[in-house]
C-alpha cells in the first residue's frame, strides 16, 4: 500500500507534492521532492562553497530544513523557492566565514561582496576561466547536459526531452560530467600551485 502511495504520489507535481506535505505531513512525500532536487540543490551549493563536502553538509542542512519550512511557508513555484532557499543557506555559509560571495549566472561570475581584494578577483576569474575550459574539453552531451542543469536550472526530464535521450542517460552524463570537472579543475589547481 506504502509503495502504491509513493508510486501515485510520485506523479504529482511539485506543487501538489507540497500541498499534500502540509496537509498530511507524510515524510514520504518529502522523499519524493528530495530525490527529484538533491542533484539541484548539491549543484548550487557547489557553486557557492567550490568544496565537494561542505557541499554536500550544505545540501543535506537544506533538505533537512523543508520539514518544518513547507510547514510554515505558503509556496507557489516550488523549484524556484527551493533555489533561492538555498542560495541563501551558502551565502549565509560565506558570510560565516567572511569569504568573497559569488554567484555564477549564466555562465559568468558575478562579485556580490562590496569590497574584494585584487587578489580575490584574480583568483576568481582563474577559476571561472578554469571551469569554462575544463567544461569545453567534456564530450559534447556532458557539456550541454552540465550547462542546462547548472546554468539553466533545467530537470532531468526537462534535459532529457531537449536532448532525446533518457532520463537515466542524463543521469549519468551529469554524473560522468561532473567528476570529469573535478578532476580537470584539480589537475588545473597543481599545475598553478606547482608553479
Amino acid at each position: 500500500m506504502r509503495l502504491r502511495l509513493r508510486h501515485h504520489h510520485s506523479e504529482l507535481s511539485d506543487e501538489q507534492l507540497v500541498e499534500t506535505y502540509r496537509r498530511t505531513l507524510d515524510t514520504s512525500v518529502l522523499g519524493i521532492l528530495y530525490d527529484r532536487y538533491i542533484e539541484l540543490v548539491y549543484g548550487t551549493c557547489y557553486k557557492y562553497l567550490k568544496h565537494a563536502q561542505d557541499s554536500e553538509d550544505a545540501a543535506m542542512s537544506v533538505l533537512a530544513s523543508l520539514q518544518s519550512k513547507l510547514k510554515a511557508h505558503e509556496i507557489t513555484h516550488f523549484r524556484g523557492w527551493l533555489y533561492v532557499l538555498t542560495r541563501n543557506h551558502c551565502l549565509q555559509i560565506l558570510r560565516q566565514r567572511k569569504m568573497p560571495l559569488t554567484e555564477l549566472n549564466d555562465a559568468h561570475v558575478v562579485h556580490l561582496a562590496e569590497e574584494m581584494h585584487p587578489d580575490d578577483r584574480i583568483l576568481l576569474e582563474h577559476q571561472e576561466n578554469g571551469l569554462r575550459e575544463c567544461l569545453g574539453k567534456l564530450p559534447e552531451r556532458q557539456k550541454r547536459s552540465l550547462e542546462l542543469f547548472y546554468y539553466e536550472a533545467k530537470s532531468y526530464q526537462e534535459i532529457a526531452d531537449q536532448l532525446s535521450v533518457s532520463k537515466d542517460k542524463i543521469r549519468s552524463f551529469i554524473q560522468n560530467g561532473r567528476r570529469n570537472l573535478k578532476i580537470c579543475m584539480e589537475k588545473k589547481h597543481a599545475i598553478r600551485t606547482t608553479r
